[in-house]
């Protein structure tokens, strides 16, 4: 992680699950394997093997293209609601600290989302947000930059460089959380100061009064 001054940080870019969003990935391969019988650790060699959540994450397969390769793969019918049923299941909780540590941000910094994520995903999480917190989860931000709409995903070198190139923002004056330390080196690698959030450390633990410590 690189040394800087938090005076110097204008923009804030957040990472989404395992960040502000709590999810356990394991929790929709457990589900596949039970609909399936197929075991978990065939499921997941022959799962990245063919790069299919990449491909989702990318948007180079759309909705119903995932939900037939996944039905491919488990060698099963399922119905459309029960394959994003378990497919969603891995999505988990937006803590309430979390919201109001952005609403508190947002006052101080620009701030902004850039997550590898996709479609069925975003439908389902962002639902769930303004059902319990009645705010759009788009309001926390500036801008989402999402995986799939961009057609690139981190570690690749040019979402980074699309993030800065469309907000207009410097990388020297920037700083990125996210869970996974490749994201964050890459991140660096375009300037971008990095804070890898391991497991066990909590967001909300960087800011104080709505300022990065």
């Amino acid at each position: 992680m690189s040394q800087f001054h938090s005076s110097k940080i204008r923009n804030i870019i957040f990472d989404l699950g395992g960040v502000l969003l709590n999810i356990n990935p394991l929790l929709s391969l457990i589900e596949l394997s039970k609909v399936s019988g197929i075991s978990q650790d065939e499921l997941r060699i022959t799962l990245a093997g063919e790069q299919v959540f990449e491909k989702m994450d990318t948007g180079h397969l759309n909705s119903e293209q995932f939900r037939s390769e996944l039905c491919r793969i488990m060698n099963k019918k399922v119905s459309d609601s029960e394959m994003d049923r378990i497919w969603n299941v891995l999505l988990l909780d937006f803590p309430a600290p979390r919201v109001e540590l952005l609403q508190q941000l947002a006052k101080n910094y620009r701030v902004f989302l850039l997550s590898n994520t996709n479609l069925i995903h975003y439908i389902h999480y962002t639902r769930e947000f303004q059902m319990r917190y009645g705010i759009p989860m788009e309001s926390l931000f500036e801008r989402l930059f999402l995986s799939y709409e961009i057609g690139m995903h981190k570690p690749d070198a040019g979402i980074y460089k699309y993030v800065l190139q469309q907000s207009g923002i410097e990388a020297s004056e920037s700083v990125f959380f996210d869970d996974s330390l490749a994201n964050v080196q890459a991140a660096e690698l375009q300037g971008i100061l990095g804070i890898y959030l391991q497991t066990g450390h909590e967001v909300t633990d960087y800011f104080q009064n709505g300022i990065l410590k």
